[in-house]
């Protein structure tokens, strides 16, 4: 059965605010990474009043003296954080900084910086390298071993004052985001392109998103580990420096090229098309059954090769007809639509699983 997500901590110690340096930026353009610094809104160890560290779980904290608070800046504030959607950030250990100006926002050693949420149940962090959380790790390790931490420190609640979550304007699809993004299957960077035709290479991160998601993997490539999946990269010329999903889906057997050697990333992906990967991807965590039942008006327009797939996404709610009993096969997908379809599979996989 699926692993699931854990609950988000209900009592906490924790300081969390907006903070100056994500309010520079609106809700479709946040950057995919900033300095340590610009995500605190903390630009100097003199403007910060307190600081303590917390552990979330056994809900015991420290103070930190003048020079525990200056040398922990003085690490991490150049540091580079990347942006993360993160359904669970509020676990584990935290450093919790006020300011001189009584803004108060923490940095968790899992989840990093939250600057604001995500829809209902998801945020938007932005987190250190691997490397640079350990460097961070002392402030921790110092806290356990001095066995001084206080129990029950002051309770504050997360800051959702800044919801990053854009939605379309199409009222079915605003509904139908809300849900994917509530699963954490909206990439931020899909936010302002929703009525957009799909590219072959989104339609990959989408679908890879999807898959890690579902099994509740970090990401892609702790999929690929635990299921001793192997890729190669440089399957295909035009790929260069894109998403690494092109090649693991490739690796699975969920996507192929146009080509032995080109796969097209920008080039937008059919709605058949978009049914067979669908199924491959489903096919990671559940059986495929090969009946099918329903047809469409315009089955004649659907290529052979993509009749059971297309069948498939209409007998299990996928991707389905209109009133007029009409698939499109060769019509385009946009991004809503695709971001849909993902959402039915990861319920058709909780479904199964179940």
């Amino acid at each position: 059965m699926m692993k699931r997500l854990k609950k988000i901590v209900a009592a906490a110690v924790m300081c969390m605010a907006a903070c100056r340096g994500a309010a520079a930026y609106n809700v479709v353009d946040l950057p995919q990474s900033m300095t340590f610094s610009e995500a605190l809104g903390i630009y100097s160890a003199s403007d910060i009043g307190s600081a303590t560290i917390c552990d979330i779980e056994d809900n015991i904290y420290k103070n930190l003296s003048s020079a525990d608070i200056s040398y922990f800046y003085k690490t991490a504030s150049g540091m580079t954080v990347w942006r993360k959607i993160n359904p669970t950030p509020f676990r584990g250990t935290c450093v919790n900084f006020t300011t001189k100006s009584g803004a108060q926002i923490s940095y968790f050693y899992n989840a990093g910086i939250q600057i604001g949420s995500y829809g209902d149940s998801n945020f938007v962090c932005y987190m250190p390298s691997s490397d640079d959380t350990q460097k961070l790790r002392y402030l921790q390790s110092e806290f356990y071993d001095s066995d001084t931490g206080v129990y029950g420190g002051t309770y504050r609640t997360a800051s959702t004052a800044k919801d990053f979550l854009k939605l379309p304007d199409t009222p079915w699809a605003k509904s139908a985001i809300k849900t994917a993004a509530a699963k954490n299957l909206v990439p931020y960077e899909f936010t302002n392109k929703y009525t957009n035709n799909i590219t072959r290479e989104q339609m990959a991160v989408l679908i890879a998103n999807l898959i890690a998601v579902a099994g509740n993997y970090k990401d892609m490539d702790a999929y690929m580990n635990a299921t001793g999946s192997v890729y190669l990269t440089g399957n295909f010329a035009d790929c260069k420096g894109r998403d690494e999903a092109i090649d693991q889906l490739y690796a699975l057997g969920i996507v192929n090229g146009i080509s032995d050697t080109a796969f097209n990333p920008d080039g937008s992906i059919t709605r058949q098309e978009a049914a067979a990967l669908l199924v491959r991807a489903a096919g990671q965590y559940m059986y495929i059954d090969t009946k099918y039942k329903q047809k469409t008006a315009d089955n004649s327009k659907i290529a052979s090769w993509a009749s059971f797939y297309v069948r498939w996404n209409m007998d299990n709610g996928i991707l389905t007809a209109d009133d007029s009993n009409m698939f499109y096969p060769t019509d385009k997908l946009t991004v809503q639509q695709a971001i849909t379809a993902t959402s039915r599979i990861y319920d058709l996989i909780n479904y199964w699983e179940d």
